[in-house]
């Protein structure tokens, strides 16, 4: 039979671990942000925080949403409401808790036509495009075309990540007003190195082919 000095003793230690990190406390540093988002379409609507899209969820018929696994600090939600209309939307989230952020009403989206080419007045092929940050990734240039248009993106400023197969990646940023319209010409170089894309040389030693690695020319 525990003492009354035993069960202090043990509370006190089960308080000095808690306090130390000896108990898991990562509950504690994530919540969930629900609202509601006006106007959405249910069928393409998301909701996801901006820079860690992987946390992302769709909404119900109603417009609402319900994000867990939110970092408790101030965060921005990155809204796609509709085929037309975004928004970006600043939030403190809660440590193991609801923060409840009401209607967000979306604005018109910016869209951005890419257009892709080599250089030399061919497509690259397999072409895609991403918004970094943002679930807009991993969209497909078209092969016939060379164009894409992105989009909606509520107003603010993004990273243009536009890749290819044989050729070096190419990044550009780009900011944009509500509902605005941009194009941007994107010209994809050949990667140099045979089409490895991680910038290896052809050499197996990975050097030059004058031992000195000088000019060859006078």
């Amino acid at each position: 039979m525990r003492t009354p000095g035993r069960k202090k003793a043990l509370g006190l230690l089960w308080l000095a671990l808690a306090g130390c990190g000896g108990f898991n406390n990562v509950p504690l540093e994530s919540g969930t942000v629900r609202g509601r988002i006006v106007g959405a379409e249910a069928d393409v609507a998301m909701v996801s925080l901006l820079g860690q899209p992987e946390l992302r969820v769709g909404v119900d018929a109603d417009g609402r949403f319900e994000l867990a696994g939110v970092p408790a600090t101030t965060v921005e939600l990155f809204v796609v409401a509709s085929r037309t209309r975004a928004a970006r939307s600043k939030v403190v989230a809660q440590g193991a808790r609801v923060t409840d952020v009401g209607d967000i009403q979306p604005g018109p989206g910016a869209f951005i036509t890419v257009r892709v080419s080599d250089g030399n007045g061919g497509i690259p092929s397999r072409a895609e495009v991403e918004v970094d940050g943002t679930v807009l990734d991993d969209i497909k240039v078209d092969a016939t075309s060379g164009e894409v248009r992105v989009g909606p993106l509520p107003a603010g400023c993004y990273e243009l990540e536009v890749k290819a197969d044989d050729v070096e990646d190419v990044e550009e940023d780009v900011c944009v007003r509500e509902g605005e319209e941009l194009v941007r010409s994107i010209i994809l170089q050949s990667d140099g190195h045979g089409g490895d894309d991680d910038g290896g040389s052809d050499d197996p030693d990975g050097g030059s082919d004058d031992p000195d690695g000088g000019d060859d020319h006078p």
